[in-house]
């Protein structure tokens, strides 16, 4: 990314060619695709559109939508997302790219798959591996490998899940692309729970725990963050120096004309430079008042995004261990090392149950929503811990689900907490909750 932001600057600096320029934004749309940040990747793959429509580069172009439509799945905006992909997919087949045309079927497959339309998921992703192996480019077949593993093992069959799984793990290593490592470690500990060899299941699930840390890290993804910020902020100082010397060059021409009037009328020349200086001066500050603004709104911006991620890996992290955790205590029952499965089962109580992943937390969300705790307790002073840790997950309106999962109780359970909640509140049966909490 810092490479990228330098090499765009320059560019810029030097007034560069638009289709080189178009190739900065193109690269670093592809980080912010990497790191989940889909609506700035496609901010930047819309800039580099609109050159290459310019520029008429039809290979370009179609790249870029396919970029796009990748970013709009991963959203969830999945008919969007296909029609980009169909409007590609002919000049792909006719121009013999068939690499190209393997990774839409691929796609096409997991937007399909998300959208649990399995069958459909299936057959585009035969359609993938089936050009993939013929044309042999060695990264799709992992690809298209991988997601059929995780198709496997939605419908429940572990054992082919596994093959696929163990297969695109062995290209993943062999091609060094360990980012994608991750997922296929994943996939292997879920197939392995499925087929009850939990043992298995839980050291596949710590490697891909270490390697997700390892390469996805917060600190990695903020440094990225913040040199985004950095860049924008370079931006726009850069076109407030051109504004204040348009308006100084204006100030001047002003100031010239009103010193030919000085032997006239002295005293209104006087007022009038004053009554400038003045206004300049107050310009001048709204000015610098709105950029200091909008950084702030780009900073809670961030810190949101920040938020909403830690909570959402929270939540995941806690289902995945509380299903672990319930196979596990299935097979105890009926096997002669309960005692070690027990100790596992302590191990992940103490990793759900872990204060310092809702401290961690808190953190994040003191930081967005500054006053909003210490609002709650000066209204409802006497409401507890607990209900206070709820009214923040409802703040940031997660699903129930969601906040099951990080509160480590059932769905049911969110229920009647957020009866009791209402009780206290002294909410009846016409007000909402959720609004309530929101207005705070």
């Amino acid at each position: 990314m810092e490479v990228h932001l330098n090499s765009l600057k320059l560019k810029e600096k030097i007034g560069d060619t638009e289709e080189s320029i178009a190739a900065s934004y193109w690269n670093i749309g592809n980080i912010h695709g990497d790191i989940e940040n889909y609506e700035i990747s496609n901010e930047y793959y819309n800039k580099a559109k609109v050159i290459y429509e310019e520029l008429k580069d039809i290979d370009a172009l179609a790249s870029i939508k396919v970029n796009m439509a990748i970013n709009l799945q991963n959203q969830f905006q999945f008919e969007k997302s296909k029609s980009l992909f169909l409007e590609v997919e002919p000049y792909y087949i006719e121009q013999n790219y068939n690499n190209d045309l393997a990774g839409i079927y691929d796609n096409l497959g997991w937007g399909y798959a998300q959208q649990d339309s399995l069958d459909l998921a299936e057959y585009y992703y035969n359609k993938s591996l089936d050009i993939s192996v013929q044309y042999g480019e060695t990264s799709l077949i992992g690809l298209t490998l991988r997601h059929l593993g995780e198709l496997y093992n939605k419908k429940g069959n572990y054992r082919k899940a596994l093959q696929y799984m163990e297969d695109a793990l062995q290209i993943a290593e062999t091609t060094g692309t360990r980012k994608k490592m991750i997922g296929d470690l994943l996939e292997i500990s879920k197939a392995y729970a499925g087929l009850g060899r939990f043992k298995k299941a839980y050291e596949y699930h710590i490697e891909y725990h270490k390697l997700h840390e390892e390469i996805l890290n917060k600190e990695n993804i903020e440094r990225m963050n913040e040199l985004e910020v950095q860049y924008q902020t370079e931006k726009k100082e850069k076109e407030l120096i051109i504004k204040q010397n348009e308006i100084k060059l204006l100030e001047e021409r002003k100031q010239k004309a009103e010193t030919e009037k000085l032997f006239l009328i002295i005293s209104l020349i006087g007022a009038t430079a004053l009554a400038i200086t003045i206004i300049y001066g107050l310009r001048q500050k709204m000015k610098r008042n709105k950029v200091e603004r909008e950084k702030l709104d780009k900073d809670l911006g961030f810190k949101e995004k920040e938020l909403t991620t830690h909570a959402l890996h929270l939540a995941h992290k806690n289902e995945v261990l509380l299903d672990l955790k319930s196979q596990l205590e299935e097979l105890k029952t009926d096997s002669k090392n309960a005692r070690q499965y027990q100790k596992i089962i302590n191990n992940i109580n103490l990793d759900i149950n872990n204060d310092s992943n809702w401290e961690q937390f808190r953190s994040y969300f003191e930081d967005v929503h500054k006053d909003f705790n210490s609002k709650v307790m000066r209204y409802y002073p006497d409401l507890s811990n607990n209900d206070l840790r709820l009214m923040s997950l409802l703040k940031m309106n997660l699903s129930s689900k969601e906040i099951a999962n990080i509160l480590n109780i059932s769905v049911e359970g969110v229920k009647k907490a957020r009866y009791r909640l209402r009780k206290k509140l002294n909410l009846n049966t016409e007000e909402s909750l959720q609004e309530l909490v929101i207005e705070l």
